[in-house]
């Protein structure tokens, strides 16, 4: 693994674990709200990543992420159809998506062919 692989691999996970907790809080006020009020979305996120790893990573983690689920990858791997808890804005939660996760795995994926996976 490359120092820049490497760099990515860790920023992910660390942004994972953060991510996690701070989801993990805001479905917990969602829940025990009196008012119960969210604003539930199915989003298409286009995906950048290049390699089915990286395709299926970036699904993964978002499923895991408490308040949304990949529902969806399209065929081509273009984009993921993902269900948000609350999305008052979708267009603005899957751009948040994209910058906490796939940005890192981008970065993990290396150059294209470097890895013999593309």
């Amino acid at each position: 693994m490359r120092a820049r692989q490497l760099r990515g691999a860790l920023a992910l996970g660390t942004t994972f674990m953060y991510d996690v907790v701070s989801a993990s809080v805001a479905v917990a006020r969602i829940v025990v709200s009196p008012r119960g009020r969210s604003a539930p979305a199915l989003v298409r996120v286009p995906v950048d990543a290049r390699t089915r790893w990286g395709v299926a990573l970036f699904a993964y983690l978002v499923s895991l992420t408490p308040g949304s689920t990949c529902l969806a990858v399209a065929d081509d791997l273009s984009s993921l159809y993902v269900h948000f808890l609350d999305a008052p804005d979708p267009d603005a939660r899957a751009m948040d998506m994209k910058r906490l996760y796939e940005r890192w795995i981008v970065e993990m994926e290396g150059t294209e062919g470097e890895d013999g996976v593309a």
